[in-house]
């Protein structure tokens, strides 16, 4: 992953990862009166992309619903060295103003987009 963001092994200061798995199964019954040519039951499954799935199944009295989300997170740490005043080198050159500041930044990444 770290080569995918083009970051360089030498500014990342620490390094995080973390997987998420989230299923959730629900079911409702239907009331009142239902009208109903057969009895047959109606599965189907909806995909958002390869880490989401829904899955749904329709009877005569009842509703099941599952959804199944996975995603990973990565975290990167970075430090990157920038000068302090951000001059053009022939002005820095002439000032003899060469000094250099140290920034922590980070980056997170998330392998479902959906997140």
């Amino acid at each position: 992953m770290r080569n995918k963001l083009k970051i360089k092994p030498k500014t990342v200061k620490a390094a995080a990862t973390q997987t998420q798995t989230l299923n959730v199964n629900d079911s409702k019954g239907v009331r009142g009166d239902a009208i109903s040519l057969k009895d047959s039951i109606y599965k189907d499954s909806i995909n958002f992309n390869d880490y989401t799935t829904v899955y749904y199944s329709i009877t005569s009295d009842t509703v099941n619903i599952g959804l199944n989300i996975y995603n990973e997170q990565y975290l990167y740490v970075t430090d990157i060295k920038e000068y302090k005043n951000k001059k053009s080198f022939i002005k820095r050159l002439l000032t003899l103003d060469f000094k250099k500041v140290k920034k922590t930044t980070y980056r997170l990444h998330n392998t479902n987009d959906l997140i």
